[in-house]
């Protein structure tokens, strides 16, 4: 069940990161592309720290086997993917 739910989870981090690049190439050239890369780089920092301190405390008080940590740092790069692209949408709308 991990595995079908991390490989969803993994496939919506490729999408996700489709996106970025398609960014990248189309508006991430200008001032405009610069502000909306950094401020979205901010939050994907946030929220990679955020995510691994929460992986680290849950195998602290329950140790977590192989798959499960696999599982766990897969939902991280998606977390970090989907924060990332999801802020660059939002701040592409705003400016």
């Amino acid at each position: 069940m991990l595995n079908l739910i991390g490989m969803f989870i993994s496939l919506l981090g490729i999408v996700t990161f489709g996106f970025v690049i398609r960014f990248m190439k189309q508006e991430g050239n200008d001032e405009r592309g610069d502000k909306i890369l950094g401020r979205a780089g901010m939050h994907g920092l946030v929220s990679f720290l955020l995510g691994y301190n929460i992986i680290f405390l849950i195998n602290a008080v329950n140790v977590l086997n192989g798959i499960q940590y696999t599982f766990a740092l897969t939902c991280l790069l998606a977390l970090v993917l989907i924060t990332y692209s999801g802020t660059i949408l939002f701040l592409r709308n705003k400016y």
